[in-house]
């Protein structure tokens, strides 16, 4: 159910994104707006309670000097044909920026296709 996974054991944080939410078990609160900016930039946006300088926020953005890894999967709705939609992974993750708080709009470089 959560958008975000953590193994603690190997500093990883898997990120799990719907693109397009529909009215019904989200609220207006938890319409985040994810997008792709184009192939090589994606855009996710935090829960409400992440600033940049709350534990969770100076996670995100120095991830690499912490050494964590962050992976994006990515579908585009919660169902297909009445079925849990699969999530399409997308590669590891690097912070390039972020903007407001509370939530926190973060703009991550995604691996090009080679």
């Amino acid at each position: 159910r959560e958008g975000v996974y953590r193994i603690k054991t190997m500093n990883t944080e898997l990120l799990f994104v719907t693109l397009y939410k529909t009215e019904g078990k989200f609220n207006a609160s938890t319409m985040y707006h994810d997008y792709f900016i184009n192939e090589q930039l994606f855009h996710w946006q935090s829960q409400n309670a992440t600033t940049p300088a709350s534990k969770r926020g100076e996670e995100i953005i120095h991830h690499q000097a912490r050494g964590i890894d962050l992976h994006l999967f990515v579908r585009n709705e919660k169902l297909t044909a009445g079925k849990a939609a699969p999530f399409v992974y997308h590669g590891k993750v690097t912070y390039r920026s972020h903007q407001g708080a509370g939530p926190m709009s973060v703009t991550f470089d995604v691996p090009g296709a080679a």
